[in-house]
């Protein structure tokens, strides 16, 4: 149920954001790595039932599925998630739903390994969850002028 906390954080982030601004709230753009593995469809339900009376009541949630690059320390190459698809199908099988990089994307470096050298002494890029984009309706000055 990771997706319910993400939901949550990313309707907090915009009611914090619009906090004093007359807008309204009509779509927000997601960008999850695609390494999390978040149900879009679980979490598009989470954004709708946890908007309702608020400022994001009538707005859409747009999910982007980003596709990391991982860079190896050992041997300085770049690989893409395709070039490491069956490492991280291996851990999926293992572990089911709730494997570690569904819950800490992070944590890909320990369970991945660079397909040139086999070295774990990677690091992974474009992980975290972002809003890059936010469609609203009204003015944006602040409440209560005018």
């Amino acid at each position: 149920m990771h997706e319910w906390s993400v939901a949550e954080a990313v309707i907090k982030t915009v009611m914090d954001w619009a906090d004093g601004r007359k807008v309204k709230v009509k779509r927000v753009v997601l960008g999850v790595p695609a390494v999390s593995f978040l149900d879009s469809d679980l979490l598009k339900e989470a954004f709708d039932t946890l908007k309702r009376d608020s400022i994001l009541e009538d707005a859409t949630l747009v999910v982007r599925f980003k596709s990391p690059t991982f860079h190896c320390n050992s041997c300085n190459r770049d690989f893409s998630l395709d070039d490491v698809k069956d490492q991280l199908d291996r851990v999926r099988a293992e572990f089911g739903e709730d494997y570690p990089m569904h819950l800490i994307p992070a944590l890909a470096p320990a369970f991945i390994s660079c397909p040139y050298c086999g070295s774990h002494d990677i690091s992974a890029k474009a992980q975290d969850i972002t809003i890059d984009q936010l469609e609203v309706e009204g003015d944006g000055g602040p409440q209560g002028s005018g």
